[in-house]
């Protein structure tokens, strides 16, 4: 059994909170069972897919794939930002990705990462 990196439940965690209304408790018991079945590395970042025991209460969210988590990771603070899909109240996958050009050497599962913390939507108006 694969369980997600230390950097995966961090960010997950604090996703958590932004899609779930009801305080997140569902889907961090599920996030605590979570498997790993697939990991794909981009280049720019990765997506993680993973099951969660379904015995346990589904969770209310708010938005899939949803929210806006930052952390730095590694000793060049390569910028990720993190976005937690969930399907039928049940958490599946975690997509980092960022804006720079790739990460190159680094592993980004087993570096060290700055505590991934949330942001504001960017207030883009639209003309």
């Amino acid at each position: 059994m694969k369980q997600l990196s230390a950097l995966e439940m961090a960010a997950a965690a604090v996703l958590a909170k932004q899609v779930s209304p009801d305080g997140s408790h569902a889907l961090i018991e599920q996030l605590k069972t979570a498997e790993v079945c697939g990991r794909e590395f981009t280049g720019v970042g990765f997506y993680t897919e993973f099951s969660v025991d379904r015995a346990l209460p589904p969770a209310v969210v708010t938005a899939s794939p949803g929210g806006w988590v930052r952390s730095e990771v590694g000793p060049d603070a390569y910028p990720l930002e993190f976005m937690l899909y969930v399907k039928d109240g049940y958490a599946e996958m975690i997509e980092a990705y960022s804006y720079f050009d790739g990460y190159g050497d680094i592993d980004l599962l087993t570096a060290s990462f700055t505590a991934p913390r949330a942001f504001d939507l960017p207030n883009i108006e639209v003309s």
